[in-house]
Protein backbone atom coordinates (compact mmCIF):
# COMPACT_ATOMS: atom_id res chain seq x y z
CA UNK A 1 0.00 0.00 0.00
CA UNK A 2 2.74 2.32 0.54
CA UNK A 3 4.48 1.76 -2.58
CA UNK A 4 0.83 2.41 -4.24
CA UNK A 5 0.76 5.76 -2.21
CA UNK A 6 4.43 6.86 -3.14
CA UNK A 7 4.22 6.21 -6.75
CA UNK A 8 0.71 8.00 -7.11
CA UNK A 9 2.68 11.15 -5.13
CA UNK A 10 5.77 10.98 -7.54
CA UNK A 11 3.04 10.71 -10.78
CA UNK A 12 1.09 13.74 -9.23
CA UNK A 13 4.36 15.82 -8.57
CA UNK A 14 5.46 14.98 -11.99
CA UNK A 15 2.56 15.98 -13.92
CA UNK A 16 2.32 19.15 -11.04
CA UNK A 17 5.46 20.27 -12.39
CA UNK A 18 4.74 19.31 -16.12
CA UNK A 19 1.60 21.62 -16.00
CA UNK A 20 3.93 24.38 -14.32
CA UNK A 21 6.17 23.90 -17.11
CA UNK A 22 3.98 24.16 -19.88
CA UNK A 23 2.26 27.18 -18.13
CA UNK A 24 5.60 30.03 -18.10
CA UNK A 25 6.14 28.55 -21.75
CA UNK A 26 2.32 29.55 -22.90
CA UNK A 27 2.87 32.66 -20.71
CA UNK A 28 6.08 33.48 -22.15
CA UNK A 29 4.21 32.64 -25.84
CA UNK A 30 1.66 34.61 -25.15
CA UNK A 31 3.97 37.80 -23.92
CA UNK A 32 5.65 37.76 -27.01
CA UNK A 33 2.34 37.70 -29.04
CA UNK A 34 0.94 40.43 -27.27
CA UNK A 35 4.37 42.16 -27.83
CA UNK A 36 4.55 41.51 -31.38
CA UNK A 37 0.56 42.84 -31.60
CA UNK A 38 1.44 46.32 -29.68
CA UNK A 39 4.40 46.83 -32.26
CA UNK A 40 1.75 45.87 -35.37
CA UNK A 41 -0.70 48.54 -34.64
CA UNK A 42 2.41 51.02 -33.55
CA UNK A 43 2.41 50.36 -29.42
CA UNK A 44 6.14 49.10 -29.53
CA UNK A 45 8.34 49.79 -27.00
CA UNK A 46 9.41 53.44 -28.52
CA UNK A 47 7.28 55.96 -30.25
CA UNK A 48 9.79 57.07 -32.60
CA UNK A 49 8.26 58.59 -35.99
CA UNK A 50 10.71 60.38 -37.90
CA UNK A 51 14.48 61.78 -36.18
CA UNK A 52 14.99 65.34 -37.07
CA UNK A 53 18.84 66.03 -37.13
CA UNK A 54 20.28 70.07 -37.16
CA UNK A 55 23.60 71.28 -37.26
CA UNK A 56 23.58 75.00 -36.45
CA UNK A 57 26.32 77.42 -38.55
CA UNK A 58 29.65 76.92 -36.85
CA UNK A 59 33.15 76.95 -37.83
CA UNK A 60 33.78 73.09 -38.75
CA UNK A 61 34.59 72.41 -42.19
CA UNK A 62 33.41 69.58 -42.52
CA UNK A 63 30.25 67.32 -42.50
CA UNK A 64 28.92 66.02 -39.10
CA UNK A 65 28.05 62.26 -38.90
CA UNK A 66 25.58 60.92 -36.59
CA UNK A 67 25.11 56.86 -36.48
CA UNK A 68 21.93 55.87 -35.19
CA UNK A 69 21.32 52.61 -33.45
CA UNK A 70 17.97 50.68 -33.32
CA UNK A 71 18.80 47.82 -30.80
CA UNK A 72 16.30 44.73 -30.61
CA UNK A 73 17.56 42.51 -27.73
CA UNK A 74 18.90 42.46 -24.40
CA UNK A 75 22.65 41.77 -25.30
CA UNK A 76 22.66 44.18 -27.82
CA UNK A 77 21.11 46.56 -25.59
CA UNK A 78 23.57 46.23 -22.98
CA UNK A 79 26.28 46.47 -25.76
CA UNK A 80 25.11 49.62 -27.04
CA UNK A 81 23.80 51.88 -24.23
CA UNK A 82 27.41 51.20 -22.23
CA UNK A 83 29.44 51.93 -25.34
CA UNK A 84 31.11 54.71 -25.21
CA UNK A 85 31.14 56.86 -28.15
CA UNK A 86 35.28 55.91 -28.98
CA UNK A 87 34.19 52.45 -28.34
CA UNK A 88 31.11 52.72 -30.21
CA UNK A 89 33.17 54.29 -33.96
CA UNK A 90 36.10 51.68 -33.47
CA UNK A 91 33.86 48.57 -32.84
CA UNK A 92 30.61 49.27 -34.64
CA UNK A 93 31.34 46.73 -37.39
CA UNK A 94 32.17 43.76 -34.67
CA UNK A 95 29.03 44.79 -32.99
CA UNK A 96 26.40 44.95 -36.69
CA UNK A 97 28.03 41.06 -36.65
CA UNK A 98 28.29 39.60 -33.67
CA UNK A 99 24.05 41.07 -33.56
CA UNK A 100 22.96 41.05 -36.41
CA UNK A 101 19.23 39.98 -35.74
CA UNK A 102 19.44 42.64 -32.80
CA UNK A 103 20.67 45.74 -34.33
CA UNK A 104 20.30 48.20 -37.20
CA UNK A 105 22.34 51.20 -38.07
CA UNK A 106 21.88 54.51 -40.34
CA UNK A 107 24.38 57.13 -40.60
CA UNK A 108 23.81 60.40 -41.62
CA UNK A 109 26.15 63.12 -42.55
CA UNK A 110 25.18 66.96 -42.94
CA UNK A 111 27.21 69.66 -43.26
CA UNK A 112 27.02 72.56 -40.65
CA UNK A 113 24.25 75.19 -40.84
CA UNK A 114 21.83 72.54 -42.44
CA UNK A 115 18.90 70.16 -40.86
CA UNK A 116 16.84 67.11 -42.24
CA UNK A 117 14.33 64.56 -40.98
CA UNK A 118 14.49 60.91 -41.55
CA UNK A 119 11.24 59.58 -42.16
CA UNK A 120 11.98 56.60 -43.93
CA UNK A 121 13.31 54.43 -40.15
CA UNK A 122 14.34 50.89 -40.73
CA UNK A 123 11.72 48.28 -41.32
CA UNK A 124 10.36 47.06 -37.45
CA UNK A 125 11.62 50.09 -36.10
CA UNK A 126 8.69 50.51 -33.84
CA UNK A 127 9.78 47.07 -32.22
CA UNK A 128 12.80 48.66 -31.20
CA UNK A 129 14.11 48.42 -27.42
CA UNK A 130 16.13 51.09 -27.54
CA UNK A 131 17.44 54.73 -30.22
CA UNK A 132 20.77 55.77 -29.81
CA UNK A 133 22.47 58.61 -31.67
CA UNK A 134 26.06 58.18 -31.36
CA UNK A 135 28.60 61.62 -33.18
CA UNK A 136 32.32 61.20 -33.21
CA UNK A 137 33.42 64.06 -30.80
CA UNK A 138 29.91 65.30 -30.05
CA UNK A 139 28.69 62.24 -27.44
CA UNK A 140 25.53 59.97 -27.54
CA UNK A 141 22.23 60.37 -26.66
CA UNK A 142 19.20 57.96 -26.14
CA UNK A 143 16.17 58.67 -28.72
CA UNK A 144 14.06 55.77 -27.00
CA UNK A 145 11.61 58.46 -25.18
CA UNK A 146 10.93 60.71 -28.28
CA UNK A 147 8.13 60.53 -30.74
CA UNK A 148 9.96 62.84 -33.14
CA UNK A 149 13.50 63.82 -31.64
CA UNK A 150 15.38 66.62 -32.75
CA UNK A 151 19.38 66.06 -32.53
CA UNK A 152 20.83 69.06 -32.50
CA UNK A 153 24.63 69.77 -32.64
CA UNK A 154 25.71 73.44 -31.24
CA UNK A 155 28.69 75.39 -29.78
CA UNK A 156 27.76 73.68 -26.84
CA UNK A 157 27.76 69.70 -28.36
CA UNK A 158 24.57 67.39 -29.06
CA UNK A 159 21.33 67.69 -27.34
CA UNK A 160 18.21 66.15 -28.22
CA UNK A 161 14.94 67.69 -28.28
CA UNK A 162 11.34 67.09 -29.18
CA UNK A 163 11.29 69.86 -31.67
CA UNK A 164 13.93 71.95 -33.80
CA UNK A 165 14.95 75.01 -31.93
CA UNK A 166 12.67 78.06 -32.33
CA UNK A 167 9.75 75.55 -33.21
CA UNK A 168 6.93 74.52 -31.14
CA UNK A 169 6.42 71.28 -32.54
CA UNK A 170 8.04 69.17 -35.53
CA UNK A 171 6.74 69.69 -38.71
CA UNK A 172 7.80 68.08 -41.93
CA UNK A 173 9.95 70.31 -44.23
CA UNK A 174 12.65 68.40 -45.78
CA UNK A 175 12.70 64.68 -45.74
CA UNK A 176 16.20 63.64 -46.75
CA UNK A 177 16.40 59.72 -46.62
CA UNK A 178 18.57 60.16 -50.06
CA UNK A 179 21.37 61.12 -47.57
CA UNK A 180 20.77 58.40 -44.91
CA UNK A 181 22.87 55.20 -45.47
CA UNK A 182 22.36 51.75 -43.71
CA UNK A 183 25.28 50.15 -42.57
CA UNK A 184 23.72 47.33 -40.86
Amino acid sequence: MKTILKTMIKRLCLIGTSALLSGCSIMSLSEDLVDRSMILVGLGPNHVESIGVMTIAGNARHATAFEIAFVYGDAAQAVVSGSEVSLWFEERLGFCRSYANQLDVIRVELPMGYSAQLDNLPKGHKGAQAIWVFSEGLGKADLTTFTTPWIVVSEEGLSVTEAPPGATLARKTLVADKGVKKLC
